[in-house]
């Protein structure tokens, strides 16, 4: 008989995968094929309204957005035993979960999600890190210096230990935009682009974009259902046809039937001309 934990084996992970794969397909939900993590199942209210029932999975972490989200996680006791039981999320991954409410209406509540704590937490490691070198963060208010260009740099390479470190960071950051810091985003991305031979300006961009967070550590992410009402007369009228022809949207034919309210996307458009010095992108 093998007496052996299944955990921090090679296959672990895929093993438990496939497990709770099972368990959730037993209790009739079914894997996105967008995102396989993302698991739904067809419910319906007392008053007849029909939606989809969620369950998102992160390894072990699981997150369930149903009317009813109780009867999932009570079922899902029944197959294992959850830490410290379930309740209304206050974190998940990093952030944190919370209720909001606008102040010209306070008797609506909508769903946030904040990365401050996380935020709080990387400047402090990073400022501990800046202290072996005999540096301070400072506070800035902008992400990048509006004259520095990543593409061309040419301070000089960094070695090894520095460029793991610069590889983390840029990992943090981008974790920090998956949270919602949305104001990032572009800048880490730049960053991105320098992962495999970072220079020194590129690190001390990364100082700065921190020294921004310092500044501005606090921000959350509200998730809106109201509805924008656009009228016509607010966009010019433009005859694009002789740019893109007359089409018709293709939907996947295994898309599953729509349920619940439909999503309005609000886009907001902004465009730098030929940013990139080198590519001319």
């Amino acid at each position: 008989m093998i007496v052996h934990a299944l955990y921090g084996l090679k296959s672990s992970g895929a093993a438990w995968r496939a497990h709770l794969a099972n368990t959730l397909q037993q209790l009739g939900y079914k894997s996105c094929l967008a995102d396989p993590d993302v698991w739904f199942r067809p419910a319906t209210k007392d008053n007849g309204y029909q939606y989809y029932e969620y369950v998102l999975v992160y390894v072990d972490d699981l997150l369930v957005l149903s009317h009813q989200g109780e009867k999932t996680m009570k079922a899902l006791e029944d197959f294992y035993r959850l830490k410290d039981g379930f309740a209304r999320p206050n974190r998940y991954l990093g952030a944190e979960v919370k209720e909001w409410t606008f102040s010209n209406d306070s008797t609506k509540k909508y769903w946030a999600l904040s990365s401050a704590q996380y935020i709080k937490e990387a400047i402090k490691n990073m400022e501990a890190h800046l202290k072996t070198r005999d540096r301070k963060l400072y506070p800035v208010h902008q992400p990048m210096h509006t004259e520095y260009a990543p593409e061309l740099d040419i301070t000089p390479l960094l070695n090894a230990e520095e460029t793991n470190f610069y590889q983390s960071q840029v990992s943090i950051l981008r974790w920090m935009v998956e949270l919602g810091r949305l104001d990032l985003y572009v800048y880490v991305a730049f960053l991105s682009s320098y992962l495999c031979q970072p220079r020194q300006g590129h690190l001390e961009a990364i100082y700065y974009l921190y020294g921004y967070l310092k500044a501005h550590d606090r921000s959350t992410m509200v998730f809106d259902s109201n509805y924008i009402d656009w009228k016509d007369e607010d966009f010019p009228s433009y005859d694009w046809t002789d740019f893109y022809q007359v089409t018709n949207d293709e939907l996947p034919p295994n898309a599953p039937a729509p349920r619940g309210m439909p999503v309005q996307i609000n886009a907001f458009v902004d465009a730098s001309h030929a940013r990139n010095k080198v590519t001319r992108r």
